[in-house]
């Protein structure tokens, strides 16, 4: 009996085929069934005309980024509420600090996957921004009695660069 992950991938990969029948969505739909969030990659390569694992990285990394910019705005803005003790107030600063360090990553890893051509160096940049995004939910683990107030926006972030490292994977040592 197949797996209900298994089953739900097949059942993705035929609805795709039902909906869009050019190359283009067959491809989208086999690249991005590596990814934890496929829902999340199919919305990701909708507007590509040709889904290529470099032109689907390059999509999944500059949508990673827009979450991971706004994370750090919103990070920000609620470091500086009156409301806060200090504990609070130095946990969000880290948010801040390890959701630029991912926005950061991101960008180079961006930068990488136009000019570098190397799938070590995208990935090495792409995982140094996951770690960010640790970086800022750990603070809040390591202090007891203080609630985490991003954790709907660090679980977004987190499934959007999750997927940009799974499409970051699937890229060839050298395109």
């Amino acid at each position: 009996m197949a797996s209900s992950s298994s089953l739900a991938s097949l059942l993705l990969l035929l609805l795709l085929l039902t909906c869009n029948p050019a190359t283009a969505g067959l491809t989208s739909a086999a690249l991005c069934l590596h990814s934890d969030t496929p829902a999340l990659c199919l919305r990701i390569s909708a507007h590509l005309s040709a889904a290529t694992p470099v032109k689907l990285t390059e999509s999944a990394i500059r949508a990673a980024l827009f979450v991971a910019e706004r994370a750090r705005v919103k990070a920000a803005s609620l470091s500086r509420s009156p409301q806060l003790n200090a504990q609070q107030r130095a946990n969000l600063g880290t948010c801040v600090s390890s959701y630029g360090d991912v926005v950061d990553g991101l960008a180079d890893a961006a930068r990488l996957l136009g000019t570098a051509r190397t799938r070590a160096d995208v990935m090495n940049y792409l995982s140094a921004a996951s770690f960010g995004v640790t970086a800022c939910q750990d603070a809040f683990r390591e202090t007891p009695r203080v609630s985490f107030p991003l954790a709907r926006v660090n679980r977004t972030l987190r499934k959007y660069v999750s997927n940009a490292l799974a499409m970051g994977d699937q890229l060839s040592s050298q395109w």
